[in-house]
């Protein structure tokens, strides 16, 4: 199997030749160690490049106007706004938090006027990724989902918080006409001819649960995010959902809405990476369980592979399982540990497992 192959086959629920490799290669570090170079922006060919030389099956690449990540390069400090209306200080790579957003009431949502959705610019990653893709790596096109974009960058979690209760009406008004616009451009990134997945990053829990309520999730978002989703799927791609933190209360609801896999199944965040595998087994695909911020930084090697072989062993059997560290990998990752990561995984994840 080539690694597209590799990770649709477990995506999708079955068993291929190996335990497939996701990671999200946020790290300057890492792309000058194996490239000998940096880029001042998140590109398609170079992250392409780098996940091929790495031993990675899949480039995650996200649309042009994904929150946070720059369309030019600006000077560290420097203050600037996106096309969405949201302020940003230069401050990190590729994703820069925010400092303010364009709306905190009604009055501003009724002057509010959404980014178009076809410019020359908005597959600009996905193209370049395309483009570069002579390996055959799964390409997983990256849009944010509606707590994300609701909570940081439509609007601040103190003006949402007030907004649930105040008029919670303009959450779903605002909700409504960002999933429209994702479908659309979901739809432009499938035009470019070789999406194989959709990831929706959308973090609903922190490290000890949910960010609201239950209710509040099913009365606001679960309903968009499974019209997302089933939109999404509708244009011939399976949909991932990257959800951060301790989401145990949800979980059974986001599967529902039809996604295939799950990142990143946060360690830290007591999520059982053998829990998820047999309550949904044959419904959805984990992805991740190697802790990035303690094994992953601070562990010795040996330390990785036991860590690797432990998830092999739980999540492995019978298919269905992607491997990842249980976010990303950052610069405080040494490559030691990175490389041995790929190395088990290439070594001891192959099928049938015998651990």
């Amino acid at each position: 199997m080539d690694s597209r192959e590799r990770f649709l086959t477990a995506l999708k629920g079955g068993t291929p030749d190996r335990v497939p490799i996701e990671e999200h290669l946020f790290s300057l570090k890492l792309q000058k160690e194996i490239l000998g170079y940096n880029t001042e922006l998140y590109e398609g060919a170079s992250q392409t490049e780098l996940a091929s030389r790495l031993g990675i099956d899949m480039i995650w690449s996200p649309v042009n106007g994904f929150c946070g990540i720059e369309e030019i390069p600006h000077k560290t400090n420097e203050y600037y706004r996106d096309e969405w209306g949201v302020t940003y200080k230069k401050n990190g790579w590729p994703i820069i938090a925010q400092v303010d957003v364009p709306i905190k009431n009604r009055e501003d949502w009724q002057k509010y006027k959404m980014p178009e959705v076809k410019t020359s610019y908005r597959c600009n990653i996905i193209r370049d990724t395309i483009s570069a893709n002579n390996s055959n790596l799964a390409v997983v096109a990256g849009m944010l989902g509606p707590f994300t974009m609701m909570t940081w960058y439509f609007m601040d979690f103190e003006s949402f918080s007030m907004a649930i209760f105040m008029d919670p009406d303009l959450i779903h008004e605002i909700i409504k006409v960002y999933v429209d616009w994702t479908l659309k451009v979901a739809q432009l990134a499938m035009n470019e001819g070789g999406v194989d997945a959709f990831q929706i990053s959308d973090d609903w829990g922190g490290t000890n649960g949910l960010l609201i309520s239950p209710e509040q999730f099913r009365e606001f978002f679960t309903g968009p995010f499974a019209i997302m989703v089933k939109g999404l799927e509708s244009l011939g791609a399976p949909v991932i959902m990257h959800n951060d933190g301790n989401i145990w209360d949800i979980l059974d609801d986001l599967v529902d809405t039809g996604i295939k896999g799950f990142h990143p199944v946060e360690k830290a965040a007591g999520m059982d990476l053998l829990k998820v595998k047999e309550r949904y087994k044959g419904r959805l695909c984990p992805i991740g369980n190697v802790n990035n911020k303690t094994t992953m930084v601070s562990g010795s090697p040996e330390d990785v592979k036991n860590e690797v072989l432990e998830c092999l062993k739980i999540a492995a059997p019978g298919g269905g399982y992607i491997i990842s560290t249980d976010h990303s990998l950052h610069d405080d990752i040494p490559l030691e540990n990175v490389l041995s990561l790929i190395e088990t995984v290439k070594k001891h994840g192959q099928y049938p497992i015998n651990l």
